[in-house]
């Protein structure tokens, strides 16, 4: 009887999908990749504020505290973290020549990644450049979502639908054009679903962010300073990478799956006469 359950628990689709999480280490990948965009994707974006808007990263830092309703110590270490003492402008176009060849890197790791866990190839030699789209795809994403959320926080209530419903559509999108690019090879009957949990995912981010980033980057100020608002905004970005991963992962062992049900269940040919 004991036995008979454990055989049904392990042959289960959730122990499936644990088995191939540890068997492809993407835990590993997750913090690497989560790494690789600390040091990749928020520089870009602290550089490409400081060349279009003439800014330090303050503008950066206000939209963080303006985000999770940050006050107080809180508020001063994000601030003191983003803030730059020198003039930005003059190295802009280093800097942001650097953070794109760091960027364009994550890019190329990301789909990696991904062509592992669908088992799939990933980006070709002569597919390098959708990795810099997969680029303006990102900071378009952080930028329009940041307009929607600010319109659902200071119009009514009709606003507040309308930029709800628009920030799922751009999550959607942006995870269909994501994976369009980083997976060239991938049939849209594995795509569109990996979109959807992708988009699925980013809403329980979303509400998980909204309870704990505020309580921890307060905390964190206080305790550490800056310091604790970088391991906090790492801490967000590796449970992003992990729900963004855990969406392929789960359709490609639902595919797995399925598959060999099919296999299994095709009746064989009868012997010739």
């Amino acid at each position: 009887m004991v036995a008979d359950l454990r055989e049904r628990l392990m042959a289960s689709y959730p122990a499936a999908v644990v088995r191939r999480f540890f068997d492809l280490e993407l835990l590993d990948r997750s913090f690497a990749i989560a790494a690789q965009a600390f040091v990749a994707l928020l520089p870009l974006i602290i550089v490409v504020v400081s060349a279009v808007l003439r800014s330090d990263g303050v503008i950066v830092a206000e939209q963080i505290n303006d985000r999770f309703g940050l006050e107080g110590a809180a508020s001063v270490a994000v601030e003191a973290l983003f803030r730059s003492e020198s003039t930005v402008i003059a190295v802009s176009w280093l800097a942001l020549a650097m953070a794109l060849l760091s960027a364009f890197s994550l890019s190329r790791r990301l789909s990696r990644t991904y062509g592992l866990i669908f088992g799939v190839p990933g980006l070709g030699s002569r597919q390098l450049w959708r990795g810099l789209v997969w680029i303006g795809v990102q900071m378009a994403l952080m930028t329009l979502g940041s307009g929607l959320r600010t319109v659902g926080r200071e119009g009514g209530a009709l606003l507040t639908v309308v930029a709800v419903v628009g920030l799922l559509v751009l999550w959607l999108a942006a995870d269909t054009a994501a994976l369009r690019l980083l997976v060239p090879s991938l049939p849209w009957s594995v795509l569109l679903p990996t979109a959807v949990l992708s988009m699925v995912g980013r809403i329980g981010l979303w509400a998980w962010a909204a309870i704990y980033m505020p309580r921890a980057l307060t905390e964190q100020a206080i305790q550490f300073g800056p310091i604790g608002v970088t391991f906090v905004i790492f801490t967000f970005l590796l449970v992003g990478v992990l729900v963004l991963l855990a969406a392929p992962l789960l359709v490609s062992v639902w595919q797995e799956r399925r598959s060999g049900a099919l296999a299994s269940a095709r009746p064989e040919p009868l012997p010739a006469e």
